[in-house]
């Protein structure tokens, strides 16, 4: 991160993860999901979040290798985002083409309706690489969003709606002379993908001071995991321009990493992500994989919230940028409750050591200090 020329020019960005409002289909008032944090989340000069919604009411599910039924929401759940305070939505990921072409261009329709910019998803392949630029105190912040969690169809391509790709293969490799030990697994990105990714940041770079980008990648409700690819991916944006790299998919934070003075949040978690009253439908997609692999547990009372408990560790980041890049990066603990609503947690709270004591020690795995400022934590390479 770069030291500061003046302080006159910084600007604030706040980022939180996932949210996912349902507050249409429980009868509540959409306000709700975000009362508690969207006068922080608006304290700063832009702010961006995740959604894995749907917001359509028209579509067909996608019985593919992977289909879900519950990504698809009624349209005026939108204005939970408006009144969360966000400029920008990250729409890239594993859930957008759920409900086919017509339900995902709703989507986008009904987001840009409601005055916020969407990135990551497109009509076709240009839209859902063209970057969101906003201008704040005369700094200029691009941002642009890519998707690696690919089932079949999701990616957009000429003439068809969907997602910006960076496909992945994996790989499996023997480890050690024991029949049954299990294998090493290796994932790769394509490399024409990630070329086309530092294309997209290098002529964005040429446009802004300050360059986001946000990738849907890894692997979902896996303690700490990262994948093969994920540092090569974070690393090779950073290099061709990015001044930060934000993770998502994850559910549950992972750690940061400093990399050439540049922070990758490898995933900031869901921020208010609720699950559907409805029941699943006969045909839709079942889990394959084991539940106890993927920390899948739901206590009683936490349905609507599902999942371990560490799910609900979640947290805002926050950038102070200027002309020369990211001067300074952090966030700020927080929690989301029963019915997925969060709460930014002060550092008297015992919760805020509990989600330090759960990432701290993936940063340090990775050569990354966490400071506590306040109720703030700031993010540091080692010395």
């Amino acid at each position: 991160m770069t030291n500061p020329a003046s302080s006159g020019d910084n600007i604030i960005i706040h980022a939180v993860g996932s949210v996912g409002p349902r507050r249409v289909e429980y009868g509540e008032p959409v306000e709700s999901l975000l009362a508690g944090v969207h006068q922080k989340i608006k304290q700063a000069d832009i702010a961006t979040c995740h959604t894995e919604r749907i917001f359509s009411d028209r579509g067909c599910m996608q019985y593919r290798d992977h289909n879900t039924w519950e990504s698809r929401v009624d349209p005026r759940n939108v204005k939970t985002l408006v009144h969360g305070g966000f400029n920008v939505v990250f729409h890239a990921g594993n859930r957008c083409f759920d409900w086919g072409p017509d339900a995902l261009v709703d989507s986008i329709n009904a987001i840009r309706a409601a005055g916020l910019q969407v990135v990551g998803v497109g009509k076709d392949i240009v839209e859902a690489r063209t970057p969101a630029i906003l201008e704040r105190k005369g700094v200029k912040v691009g941002i642009l969003d890519y998707n690696s969690v690919l089932p079949v169809e999701y990616e957009a391509r000429e003439g068809k709606p969907g997602c910006a790709p960076i496909r992945v293969s994996t790989y499996y490799e023997a480890q050690g002379y024991q029949p049954g030990t299990p294998p090493k697994v290796i994932t790769v990105a394509k490399e024409e993908d990630i070329r086309a990714v530092e294309d997209d940041i290098r002529k964005l770079r040429g446009r802004v001071d300050v360059v986001i980008v946000s990738i849907h990648w890894g692997q979902d409700f896996v303690m700490g995991a990262l994948t093969t690819y994920q540092p090569v991916i974070g690393h090779r944006a950073i290099e061709a321009g990015a001044d930060v790299v934000l993770g998502a998919h994850g559910h549950n934070i992972r750690g940061v990493e400093i990399y050439k003075g540049r922070p990758i949040f490898y995933c900031i978690g869901s921020f208010a992500e609720e699950r559907s009253p409805h029941p699943k439908p006969p045909g839709a997609w079942s889990e394959t994989v084991p539940l106890a692999f993927r920390r899948l547990q739901t206590e009683t009372g936490w349905e609507r919230n599902p999942g371990h408990k560490d799910r609900r560790y979640t947290m805002m980041v926050r950038f102070a940028a200027g002309k020369g890049g990211i001067r300074k990066a952090s966030f700020f603990p927080a929690y989301t409750n029963q019915k997925a609503e969060p709460e930014l947690l002060s550092r008297s709270d015992p919760r805020f050591q509990e989600v330090l004591d759960y990432i701290e020690p993936q940063c340090k795995q990775i050569g990354t200090t966490l400071t506590v400022e306040g109720d703030e934590v700031v993010v540091r390479t080692q010395p």
